[in-house]
């Protein structure tokens, strides 16, 4: 099939637009899966809202269930146990060996230097020296405390503690010597042997001890933390198993600290994602984006918009990712029973409804966003539901928009009917309807900014890449651009052709659920090119024939000519690309039959053996490749037609119509316009009903019949 002369330069750009496709296709499904994950890594955005939504105390307004088993740590609990275990490891108290031998060898020096204990005889000397050093075997083996340290773990409450001295061993806090107890210890001691010693010498006792015992016991406050952190690390966390089913909240039952913790617990347990639950996610963003993109792909199988309108598309997900994303995070401190109500996932399928004038892909993108929607930490089984259901109703509502101001009208239907979806959301999820004001007031505020959104960004669009939305297309279809303003100044004939067979487009487009708008701006400005030699055109001619000194085969050049020029001056007029389509194909590649016989009957005059090729007397553009720029076609021709009927009846209307219709089936020019059978019988009812309408027959007035009598 031959392309049409407006169609080189996106040719042209198909594989560079291919790669982007692919590009953003892979980025989009990378997305379906991360948005969820850094979600689920934020614990804080998960639980938070439940401390705020459930107070400990006050009554559960709605029953909770568990939506699978799950296991989680009752963190409390653990910490309670570590604590516990913490606890029992009793403090941790070491011998100094060199603090004993230091008392030893003071010992020696203290006892051999005392003046007092020399005067002794030396049997007596014998039996102190032998008492002393059982005494201080004794305080030394036994252990000298610090009785400050002994203080601080009897505050503690612990009464024992374990003394290292080589193997460790545990001793009751109240038989501990300290410094002080030792010498009370030691009196006692000598009272027992008060019958080989005479006070003097016990207080020589007493003296040498004071001068050589000390402390030689610690508190090893450092390796008691340390056994204390290890006894803590061993103890199995608390586990609790929360089965499928089991109520975590009931209605009007006080909600426990237990509850919370479950609640918790619940929300953090199905944002993981585990290797299977990977491999499930990543199976299931494959299928529905294949499917998205196959259903997007295959709605546009005839338009030179294809790739543009599928990187808008992608392009539309991949922005509605990163806001989700955006907004979840930047409201997790918010109050809410779930996240649905903030979701930004309306402005994509709206914007696409308004670019592609197609409602069938504002739903295939609010498919697809619903779908990725499953994925998101707190996501519902009726997650898809909102988002389609809320979508659904902005994009019916979009049959209603003729004007820009009539945006204001789809937003307040928009927001009645999200709110029906709101509500029967939460009742289906078990939500109730107790908390239903707040999730409406953010719901509205969504809808609003949508709008807002989308009224911003449609012009852009129309500005950037000249789409033909309703606006775009309402704006020429009802405005004279000075292409049309010339048009009708130098072929008077063209213009009002044009004008007939725009309504009647408009209104056969309307009939069989086509875009009547496109229909009429096509029409509009299917003969733009013969605002060049307008004269030889028989609409403009008001006397001779200009055709009638050419030769067929430079008449066919010249009438021909009015679609390439036609293209051109669409083209400087900045009209949408379906609009030049339109142009460009609203002859198809019929012969132009006139000029075909004239040509085959100056052949034979002329006894001339060439063969008339009847190619070189057809139009070379494209068959029409939409059911409007076929209806333009159906339109042009039954129009130009219908002029030349002589005392036109219904009968006569409806047999050029089907003549027409017939022939134009039998050439195949029809063959991609997608029309049925039934489109076309609707159409051709139309039609017959315009020309009868246009053409009906008037009571002629009393003065009328006066000057016609008078003529005679």
């Amino acid at each position: 099939m031959k392309k049409s002369l407006n169609n080189y330069a996106f040719s042209n750009q198909k594989y560079y637009l291919r790669l982007l496709i692919v590009l953003f296709s892979l980025i989009i499904m990378v997305m379906a899966i991360l948005v969820p994950y850094l979600l689920s890594k934020d614990i804080t955005a998960l639980t938070s809202s439940i401390s705020r939504t459930y107070k400990v105390g006050s009554l559960a307004h709605n029953d909770l269930k568990a939506s699978e088993t799950f296991y989680y740590i009752d963190e409390g609990e653990t910490k309670i146990a570590q604590q516990a275990a913490a606890e029992k490891t009793l403090p941790i108290f070491k011998l100094s060996e060199i603090e004993t031998n230091l008392i030893h060898a003071n010992l020696e020096k203290s006892f051999n230097n005392n003046d007092k204990i020399k005067q002794l005889p030396s049997g007596q000397q014998v039996l102190l020296k032998q008492l002393v050093e059982r005494l201080v075997n004794r305080y030394t083996a036994a252990g000298i405390f610090n009785a400050n340290e002994l203080k601080q773990v009897s505050q503690e409450g612990y009464q024992e503690i374990t003394l290292i001295n080589g193997e460790p061993s545990i001793k009751s806090v109240e038989n501990l010597f300290n410094y002080e107890s030792v010498f009370s210890d030691a009196k006692e001691q000598l009272d027992l042997y008060e019958e080989l010693f005479r006070f003097n010498e016990k207080s020589l006792v007493v003296g040498v001890l004071e001068s050589v015992l000390r402390e030689n016991v610690f508190y090893d406050l450092l390796q008691t933390k340390t056994m204390r952190q290890d006894a803590s690390t061993l103890v199995e966390p608390v586990t609790v198993k929360v089965e499928k089913g089991q109520y975590i909240l009931k209605k009007d039952h006080v909600i426990k600290s237990s509850d919370i913790k479950a609640l918790m617990a619940m929300r953090i347990a199905n944002s993981k994602i585990n290797g299977g639950k990977l491999v499930g996610q990543i199976l299931f963003v494959l299928i529905v984006t294949a499917y998205a993109f196959y259903a997007f792909y295959t709605t546009f199988d005839k338009s030179n918009r294809r790739f543009q309108y599928l990187m808008l598309f992608l392009a539309a997900v991949f922005l509605s990712q990163i806001a989700t994303l955006l907004v979840l995070k930047g409201t997790a401190n918010f109050t809410k029973i779930s996240n649905e109500p903030f979701l930004p996932l309306f402005v994509a399928p709206i914007v696409l409804v308004l670019v592609t004038n197609l409602k069938r892909c504002g739903i295939i993108t609010a498919l697809l966003l619903g779908s990725y929607g499953l994925l998101l930490p707190q996501a519902t089984i009726s997650t898809l539901f909102f988002v389609v259901g809320v979508s659904a109703g902005g994009i019916y509502f979009i049959r209603y928009v003729t004007k820009r101001v009539d945006m204001l009208f789809q937003w307040s239907f928009t927001i009645v009917w999200a709110v029906v979806i709101l509500i029967v959301n939460n009742l289906f999820n078990g939500y109730g309807l107790a908390n239903i004001a707040s999730p409406i007031g953010i719901l509205i505020i969504n809808i609003s900014v949508t709008f807002a959104i989308v009224s911003v960004l449609l012009p852009l669009l129309e500005l950037i890449w000249n789409f033909p939305t309703p606006f775009r297309l309402r704006e020429l279809a009802y405005s004279d651009l000075p292409a049309l303003t010339k048009l009708s100044q130098q072929a008077v004939g063209t213009y009002n052709h044009s004008m007939q067979v725009s309504e009647m487009a408009h209104r056969a487009a309307e009939a069989i659920g086509a875009d009547p708008l496109l229909a009429r701006v096509g029409a509009m400005y299917h003969d733009i090119g013969k605002i060049e030699n307008a004269d030889y055109f028989i609409e403009n001619q008001l006397g001779n024939n200009k055709h009638d000194d050419l030769k067929a085969s430079l008449s066919v050049a010249i009438i021909k000519s009015h679609l390439k020029v036609g293209i051109e001056k669409a083209r400087e007029a900045r009209l949408p690309q379906e609009v030049i389509d339109i142009v460009a194909q609203h002859h198809g590649n019929d012969v132009i039959a006139i000029f075909l016989k004239e040509a085959e009957e100056a052949a034979r005059a002329e006894g001339s053996s060439a063969v008339v090729e009847a190619q070189d007397y057809a139009y070379n553009g494209l068959v029409p490749q939409s059911r409007e720029a076929a209806i333009v076609m159906l339109a042009d021709g039954v129009e130009a037609a219908s002029r030349s009927i002589a005392k036109p009846t219904l009968l006569k209307y409806e047999r050029l119509v089907n003549q027409i219709f017939m022939g134009k089936i039998e050439r195949k020019q029809l063959i991609s316009s997608g029309l049925s059978i039934t489109d076309l019988d609707t159409i051709s009812f139309v039609f017959v009903q315009f020309l009868t309408g246009r053409d009906h027959k008037r009571i002629e007035y009393p003065n009328q019949q006066q000057e016609q009598k008078s003529e005679k």
